[in-house]
């Protein structure tokens, strides 16, 4: 392994190596909360929900399999920044030219894949929203067939069950005296019910039970307001962390730019020919 010698530039990349991935090393660590506040808030996820949320496909996955392990993945990218900024930390201490060029390659790497995502992110989002959306409406029509939580139909127990959790009504939001999206369900042999029991407040799993100016009347303060798509964003908080993650994203880009051209620099940075170690 060749160890270098360094001039001015491959010194200042030095210490500016060790700095990055120090920081690098604690925001691995760092991404260990979020991943485990996710895990916490989608722990609604229960056998009977996900086959509902896997009629929806996110880019050819299934909505219940990435909400079930986002949290998962925040942990795993975790691990990875935790090792790269390892990388880092001992091709700089070592000036290790093998470690910084895989290094650097790594980071190069990171790097134009963040770049990809952002851009896509911020094309795709509102399209990937709606495509969600609409999925969800089409999955409510087709599939609930009873208002129960242990009927015949996995399905329709699914969307009871997701009613109940989230404490939603449809997939779009219900207003007074109408059924909203269940207005749109031929294949709920409902009566005179305009939505479902699990709809209206206080019903619960044990106690499957609404009276008629909930479930026939829709009487305002007595069922749920809330369509379930905002329910289930707002599980998420998104919209409250934006910026935060938008800012966050930002700073690691800049800093990964240092990394790489620093690394860069100590590689370059070299005098005479080194020894071999």
């Amino acid at each position: 392994e060749l160890k270098m010698g360094l001039d001015c530039g491959g010194k200042m990349g030095q210490f500016i190596l060790v700095i990055i991935n120090t920081v690098f090393l604690l925001m691995g660590l760092g991404l260990f909360i979020p991943g485990i506040v996710l895990q916490t808030n989608i722990d609604f996820v229960s056998d009977e929900i996900k086959p509902v949320l896997d009629q929806v496909s996110v880019t050819g996955i299934a909505l219940g399999d990435v909400v079930k392990n986002l949290g998962i993945g925040f942990i795993i990218v975790g691990v990875f920044v935790f090792l790269v900024a390892v990388l880092g930390l001992m091709g700089a201490c070592c000036k290790s030219k093998c470690l910084l060029t895989i290094y650097a390659i790594i980071v190069l790497l990171i790097l134009l894949s963040q770049i990809v995502v952002v851009i896509l992110w911020f094309t795709m989002q509102n399209q990937l929203n709606s495509v969600v959306k609409d999925e969800l409406s089409t999955s409510l029509k087709n599939n609930f067939r009873e208002d129960s939580l242990k009927g015949s139909n996995q399905l329709s127990n699914g969307w009871n069950y997701i009613f109940l959790t989230l404490k939603c009504c449809g997939v779009n939001a219900v207003t007074a005296g109408n059924a909203g999206d269940f207005a749109n369900t031929p294949n709920w042999t409902k009566g005179s019910k305009k939505i479902p029991t699990s709809c209206c407040v206080g019903v619960t799993a044990s106690n499957y039970t609404a009276p008629p100016t909930c479930t026939d009347n829709v009487a305002a303060g007595t069922y749920y307001t809330s369509g379930c798509y905002d329910a289930l964003i707002n599980k998420f908080d998104t919209s409250k962390y934006s910026s935060v993650f938008l800012g966050v994203g930002v700073t690691i880009i800049i800093i990964e730019i240092l990394a790489f051209v620093s690394s860069i620099l100590m590689c370059r940075g070299n005098y005479g020919e080194g020894n071999l170690a």
